[in-house]
């Protein structure tokens, strides 16, 4: 299976379903899909479930095991539909994370880079990303046209990366 994962404007293809944080000597594996929406005609639909270790932008800690908050984590919420999950800050209106599976009529409204790249690759399923949160030290800050990993901003960009996503505050790693 690839999938393929959509922060910003930039696209990462990878048979892996995880997301880490490369820092030095320090990896952190904070972002982990379980399982990928798929409808299932005369079963239980399978909905997109994902593991999450990441804080607030000010620092306040968020784990996710299954769609669920972990015990000891305070002030946030989790909702779901079956092909996306929120994360909420409890008073804030804007998600601190969103992974949403698209559905494939929704690929030709990507950037032609991107809806090229799913063309040609066929993905099993494809992801976006956004949000405003912290792994470790570093913050992230994906909206619809860039992905920023403290002061550096990435655009455009397409990445086959063959072990997992890794990323780092200046550049990917594949």
């Amino acid at each position: 299976m690839k999938h393929a994962f959509i922060f910003g404007t930039s696209i990462f293809l990878s048979s892996q379903n995880t997301v880490t944080l490369a820092d030095g000597d320090k990896s952190t594996e904070f972002l982990k899909i379980l399982s990928f929406y798929k409808h299932q005609k005369g079963m239980a639909d399978q909905v997109l479930t994902i593991d999450a270790n990441i804080s607030s932008p000010a620092g306040d800690l968020i784990r996710i095991s299954g769609n669920r908050l972990e015990e000891g984590t305070v002030g946030f919420h989790v909702e779901t539909d079956p092909n996306r999950v929120w994360v909420y800050q409890s008073g804030h209106h804007e998600p601190v994370l969103d992974v949403y599976q698209l559905n494939e009529h929704e690929y030709a409204g990507l950037s032609s880079h991107i809806s090229n790249e799913i063309g040609v690759q066929h993905p099993d399923a494809v992801l976006t990303i956004k949000g405003n949160f912290r792994v470790g030290n570093t913050h992230f800050l994906i909206e619809n046209e860039k992905m920023f990993i403290n002061d550096n901003g990435f655009a455009n960009g397409v990445d086959n990366s063959h072990h997992g996503i890794i990323l780092t505050d200046g550049h990917t790693v594949h």
